[in-house]
C-alpha cells in the first residue's frame, strides 16, 4: 500500500508490516481485536480476520522478601485464654507494649528480633496465630488486560516497569495529540482526554475518523491498572486531541501550523506529532521553534520510508525525533534513517487502543500496529513524567536527558539508526543504567583489502550492525562477463521486523564500478529477492559490495554467486576507500591508536585537512583534536589524536569533501570502532573535610565515558581499606562527591575510593585520606543548679586524639537543649586559647542540658563532649500579712513565682514541730501570683512556705517561710 504524505502530497513506499491479532475467550466477551499500521503520515483503516483465541493474564509484582517490621509480631489468642496467660504470653518475649488492631489480633513489640519472637509466641498455648508484620510495597505492575502479555514485551525494552516504581504521575502535564482526532469516550480513555480543537473542521468535536490518533493516545496515557485493556506510559497525564489529520490520514502544512500554535497556547507540555514527509517547511518549521520558546517538548515520529532521507517535522533540530525498534532493541526494516535521528522506541506490533465506531460488532476496541507512530508516543509520555519529575527544566534540557539516558544499541555511540539509543525510562527518571542493547562486532570484510574471496561459484553472509557492508573478492584469470547474483532470504514483511533487500555493486581491481543493482521494494507475499547485474570482470581481482537497503541487521544469511553471462556496461564510477587500518564495529582498539586510510585513487592532498577528515566522539559527537596526514606516494591518510583516547569509548572516522587530483569529490565514508576497556585511571584531589559525626567527601574523576561508581570505603583509625571490600562503605555513586555519616565520637577514620566502571574494572590504585579524631571535653562548671535569673560558668577543652595537643585557636561552640526536648541549639561560640579551652557565663531560663562541640575542620573529625545537665529554680517570693491577729481572724500567705507558671499549682505547707505538711494548693493566675487565706483555730505561732514541685523545663523551689502568731 502507499500512505500519502501529510505535509507535502506525495507518495511515500511503505509496506504495512504483520499486524498481530490478539483477543479474549468468547466465554468472556465476543469480540477480539482490530489490527492498524501506523506511520508517520497515515494509518491504515482496520482489518478484522482469523484470531486464535486465547485468555491474556496480567503480570503480577512480588511481594519483598523477609521485609516485615523487625521487633513487631501480630499475634491472636485464642478466645479462652485469659488476661493472666495473654500476660505470661507476653512476658515470655519481654513485650514493653501491646497494641490492637482489630478482629482480635494486637500487635506485639519487644527487643527481642520478630523472628525469635514468633518462634516463641507460636509454641505458646494461649495463642491461636501469629505472624510476622510483612511490609507490603505499593506494586506498579499494572493489572490491564494486555500489559503482561502483549504490552510486556514493548514497555520492558525501555524498562517502564522499574520507571514505574520511581514515578507514575505526569501531574499537571498535557500532552497534545496531533493526529487524526481521539474516541475521547473510549472507556481506556475517559478521563483523559481534554476538549482539544479540531482543524479539519472547525468548531466541531475533535473525533477520530481514522484510528491513527486514538492508538497514539493510549500508548501515551490509557488508564492503566483499570483491570481492562492497555497499560498508558503516563499513568494520569492528560491528553489534549488537536485533530490535523482527516480521514484518510492526511493534513497540509497550514492545518499542522495551526495545530502547533493552538497546543502550545493552550496548556500543551508536550506535543506528539506521529506524523510527516520528506517537505522542508519553514513555516512549520518556524512554529516548532515557538512551541518550543513557549517551554513545549515536541516530539515526532521519524517515519517509515526505511531509508536514509530527512523527514519533517522529525528531523528539525528542536524535535526530538524517534525511530523504531522491535522489542529485543533491533532498528526496524521501515524505520527512517538520518543523522537527525534522536532516539529510538519499540514500534513493532504495538497494541493500543482504537476508535469505537470503527471496530468492527463483535470485536474489541483495541489495534496492533506498527510504524514509528506508535514509538514517538512512547518517548513523549515519558518526557511528560520527566517534566513532571523536574519541572524546571527546558525542553532542551528534557530532551538531553532523554538521549544522555537511553541505551546504545546498534553501531556503538551516536549512529544515524538509533540516534543516541533506545528510550531507557527508569534511567531517565533518575534509575541506575541498564547495558547496552547487543550489536554485533566486525565481520572481517568491511573493506575492499578484507574481501572475502569466493573460491567457487557462491559465498553466504549476514549483514551485522546496521549500515554494514559487506565486500567480496572474484580473482579472474581472464577477462570475460558473469551475472552476480545476490539472494536475500525470505522477505517477510508480515511476519518480520527485518528484512533482507538486496544492494550489489560490482567493482574491477581499480574500484572503477562495472555494475550495481538494488531491491527497493517490498514483495506482495513472502519470497526469497534476487538482485541480479551482468559485468565484465578484468584480469585479477574484482570486488563485490553487498548491503541491506533499509539498512536494518538480519541475522539470516544471503547469497552472493555468480555465472557466466552477456557482456556487462563499461565502467562508470569507482570507490576509492582500499582499506582502513582500523576495522568498521571493531572492539579492543587501542587508546593510542592513529587511524590509516588507503585509497585507491589518487587524492589532492590539499584536500586532506582537518575539516574533512575527522575524528568523532561517537558517544558525544564532539570533534577529537586531531592532525591529518596524507601520503601521495602510498595514498594513505593518516589520523593522529592529539591525546590519547578515552578507554571503553565509541568514535567514527567520518571523511567528507576530500578531492581527488582531477577535482571531483570523493564519497563520503565512515566507520566506527571502540577503543579497549581499560580499568579506570583513579580518582584525584581526593579529600575529606570533617564534620560532627560525618566527613564530606569530594574527589576528582579521571576522564571516563562509562562510570559506573566511585566506590567509597572507609575504616575508624589512620589506616584506610586495602580494597573495595573492606571497612565499611560510604557515599557510592556516579557524582563528585558524597557524605560519611555515623562516624563515631573522637575517633579517627581513613578513607579509600576507587572508580568502578560498567564492565566492573577497578582502578587498580585506590585514592586515599584520613581525618584525625578530636577530643572535646567540658572541663568544669561553676553550678548544677541556679536560681532563675542567675548564670552558670562552664568551661571547655578541645585537642587531637593522636598528639593530646590542644585546638589553639578554632571556633569551639556550647550547645544546650531543653530538658524536655531533643533539639539542640549552639548557645555561643568562642575561640580557644593556647590551651584549646573556651569559657561561657551564661544565664538559662530553663533547665538545660549543654555540651561543648567542635565542628571539624580540613584535616579533624569534629567531636561532642557528654552532656551536663544544669537545673533552674524558679524564685518563689512569699508575704504574711498581717503577721499577728486573734483567734478567729485570718491572713493571708500570698506572692508569685518568676518565671510565671499560669495554671501550674503550688502548695502552702506548715511546720510541725521538723516536719513539714502539705496542707492545700492553689493554681498560680495568669500573672503567676498566688494567694492562700489561713484562718487558724487556736493560739500560738504559725510557720508556713509555699513549693513549687518540679515540672519538664524547672526544678522544684520553695518559698521562704514565713511565721506569724495568734493570740
Amino acid at each position: 500500500m502507499s500512505l500519502l504524505d501529510p505535509l507535502g502530497g506525495s507518495v511515500i513506499p511503505v509496506r504495512p508490516v504483520h499486524l498481530l491479532r490478539l483477543g479474549v475467550p468468547a466465554a468472556l466477551v465476543a469480540a477480539t481485536l482490530v489490527t492498524i499500521t501506523g506511520s508517520s503520515g497515515n494509518a491504515a483503516q482496520p482489518q478484522p480476520g482469523p484470531y486464535a483465541v486465547k485468555p491474556n493474564f496480567a503480570r503480577t509484582a512480588k511481594p519483598a522478601k523477609d521485609a516485615y517490621t523487625p521487633n513487631t509480631v501480630l499475634v491472636k489468642f485464642k478466645k479462652t485464654a485469659s488476661a493472666a496467660a495473654k500476660s505470661k504470653a507476653l512476658g515470655k518475649v519481654n513485650s514493653r507494649s501491646s497494641a490492637a488492631v482489630g478482629s482480635g489480633i494486637v500487635a506485639v513489640k519487644s527487643e527481642l528480633a520478630a523472628p525469635d519472637m514468633l518462634k516463641t509466641l507460636k509454641a505458646d498455648a494461649s495463642v491461636e496465630k501469629a505472624s510476622l508484620d510483612y511490609i507490603r510495597t505499593a506494586s506498579s505492575a499494572p493489572n490491564d488486560t494486555y500489559y503482561g502479555s502483549d504490552q510486556a514485551g514493548a514497555l520492558g525494552a525501555i524498562r517502564m516497569p522499574q520507571a514505574w516504581d520511581l514515578t507514575k504521575t505526569a501531574g499537571a502535564q498535557t500532552v497534545a495529540v496531533l493526529d487524526t482526532g481521539i474516541d475521547a469516550g473510549h472507556p481506556d480513555l475517559a478521563g483523559r482526554v481534554l476538549a482539544g480543537y479540531n482543524e479539519i473542521r472547525p468548531g466541531t468535536s475533535p473525533n477520530d475518523d481514522n484510528g491513527h490518533g486514538t492508538m497514539t493516545a493510549g500508548i501515551i496515557g490509557a488508564n492503566t491498572n483499570n483491570g481492562a485493556g492497555v497499560a498508558g506510559v503516563a499513568w494520569n497525564v492528560k491528553i489534549l486531541p488537536v485533530k490535523v489529520l482527516d480521514s484518510s490520514g492526511s493534513g497540509p502544512d497550514s492545518g499542522i501550523i495551526a495545530g502547533i500554535n493552538w497546543a502550545a497556547s493552550n496548556g500543551a507540555k508536550v506535543i506528539n506529532m506521529s506524523l510527516g514527509g520528506d517537505g522542508d517547511d519553514s513555516l512549520l518549521h518556524d512554529a516548532v521553534k515557538s512551541a518550543v520558546a513557549k517551554g513545549v517538548v515536541v516530539v515526532a515520529a521519524a517515519g517509515n520510508t526505511g531509508v536514509n532521507v530527512p523527514h519533517f517535522p522529525a528531523s528539525y533540530p528542536e524535535v526530538l525525533s524517534v525511530a523504531a525498534t522491535d522489542n529485543n532493541g533491533a532498528l526496524t526494516s521501515f524505520s527512517t534513517q538520518g543523522d537527525w535521528v534522536d532516539i529510538a522506541a519499540p514500534g513493532w506490533n504495538i497494541i493500543s487502543t482504537g476508535p469505537r465506531s470503527l471496530t468492527p460488532a463483535g470485536y474489541l476496541p483495541y489495534w496492533t500496529g506498527s510504524g514509528t507512530s506508535f514509538s514517538a508516543p512512547m518517548v513523549a509520555g515519558v518526557a511528560a513524567l520527566v517534566r513532571n519529575k523536574y519541572p524546571t527544566y527546558t525542553p532542551a534540557q528534557v530532551m538531553a536527558r532523554l538521549k544522555s539516558t537511553a541505551r546504545d544499541a546498534g553501531p556503538r555511540g551516536l549512529d544515524p539508526f538509533y540516534g543516541a539509543g533506545i528510550l531507557d525510562a527508569y534511567n531517565a527518571l533518575g534509575g541506575s543504567w541498564a547495558p547496552e542493547f547487543w550489536s554485533a562486532g566486525p565481520d572481517g570484510n568491511d573493506v575492499p583489502a578484507r574481501a572475502t574471496a569466493i573460491t567457487g561459484s557462491s559465498v553466504t553472509g549476514t549483514t551485522g550492525p546496521e549500515g554494514d557492508v559487506d565486500w567480496y573478492k572474484i580473482t579472474s584469470t581472464t577477462a570475460h562477463s558473469v551475472v552476480v547474483n545476490v539472494t536475500s532470504p525470505v522477505y517477510d514483511f508480515e511476519n518480520r521486523a527485518q528484512n533482507f533487500a538486496p544492494v550489489v555493486k560490482v567493482y574491477d581491481k581499480d574500484l572503477q564500478q562495472i555494475g550495481g543493482a538494488e531491491i527497493n521494494y517490498e514483495p506482495d507475499t513472502p519470497v526469497a529477492l534476487t538482485a541480479s547485474v551482468n559485468v565484465n570482470l578484468v584480469v585479477g581481482d574484482n570486488y563485490i559490495s553487498v548491503r541491506n537497503y533499509n539498512g536494518s541487521r538480519d541475522s539470516r544469511a544471503y547469497t552472493v554467486s555468480y555465472a557466466a553471462s552477456s557482456a556487462g556496461a563499461a565502467p562508470f564510477d569507482h570507490a576509492w576507500v582500499q582499506n582502513s587500518s582500523v576495522a568498521d564495529y571493531s572492539n579492543g582498539v587501542a587508546q593510542t591508536v592513529k587511524p590509516v586510510i588507503t585509497s585507491a585513487t589518487d587524492l589532492s592532498p590539499a584536500s586532506v585537512i582537518d575539516s574533512t577528515v575527522r575524528l568523532l566522539n561517537g558517544k558525544t559527537g564532539a570533534v577529537v583534536p586531531s592532525t591529518v596526514d596524507y601520503a601521495a606516494d602510498t595514498k594513505q591518510i593518516t589520523i593522529t589524536p592529539t591525546a590519547e583516547l578515552l578507554d571503553n569509548t565509541p568514535y567514527r572516522i567520518s571523511v567528507d569533501g576530500v578531492q581527488e587530483t582531477s577535482g571531483a569529490t570523493v564519497s563520503s565514508f565512515t566507520s566506527v570502532f571502540r577503543t579497549v576497556d581499560q580499568a579506570p585511571a583513579p580518582l584525584s584531589a581526593f579529600d575529606a573535610t570533617g564534620g560532627y559525626t560525618t566527613a564530606a567527601l569530594s574527589w576528582t574523576l579521571p576522564g571516563i565515558t562509562d562510570l559506573d561508581q566511585v566506590v567509597v570505603r572507609g575504616a575508624a583509625g589512620t589506616t584506610p581499606p586495602a580494597s573495595p571490600t573492606a571497612g565499611t562503605a560510604y557515599a557510592p555513586g556516579a557524582t563528585t562527591s558524597g557524605t560519611a555519616t555515623g562516624l563515631a565520637n573522637a575517633t579517627s577514620y581513613a578513607f579509600s575510593a576507587w572508580v568502578k566502571d560498567r564492565s566492573g574494572k577497578l582502578s587498580a590504585t585506590p585514592a586515599t585520606t584520613q581525618l584525625i579524631g578530636t577530643a572535646t571535653s567540658l572541663t568544669s562548671a561553676s553550678a548544677s543548679i541556679v536560681n532563675f535569673g542567675g548564670s552558670v560558668t562552664l568551661n571547655g577543652k578541645a585537642s587531637r586524639i593522636d598528639t593530646k595537643a590542644p585546638l589553639a585557636g578554632v571556633p569551639l561552640s556550647l550547645y544546650g537543649r531543653n530538658k524536655n526536648s531533643t533539639v539542640w541549639r549552639e548557645i555561643a561560640r568562642r575561640t580557644t586559647a593556647a590551651d584549646g579551652t573556651a569559657s561561657v557565663v551564661y544565664a538559662p531560663s530553663v533547665s538545660t542540658v549543654f555540651a561543648w562541640g567542635y565542628n571539624g575542620s580540613a584535616d579533624l573529625l569534629g567531636s561532642r563532649t557528654g552532656n551536663f545537665t544544669v537545673e533552674v529554680r524558679p524564685t518563689i517570693a512569699s508575704y504574711v500579712s498581717p503577721t499577728a491577729i486573734k483567734l478567729g481572724a485570718s491572713t493571708n500567705f500570698y506572692g508569685y513565682v518568676r518565671p510565671q507558671h499560669a495554671g501550674s499549682l503550688v502548695y502552702l505547707q506548715r511546720l510541725s514541730g521538723s516536719t513539714w505538711s502539705t496542707i492545700t494548693s492553689t493554681k498560680l493566675n495568669s500573672t503567676g501570683n498566688y494567694a492562700f487565706g489561713i484562718k487558724p483555730t487556736a493560739k500560738g505561732t504559725y510557720t508556713y512556705r509555699v513549693v513549687f514541685v518540679a515540672d519538664a523545663d524547672h526544678a522544684t523551689a520553695v518559698s521562704a517561710s514565713k511565721t506569724f502568731t495568734v493570740s
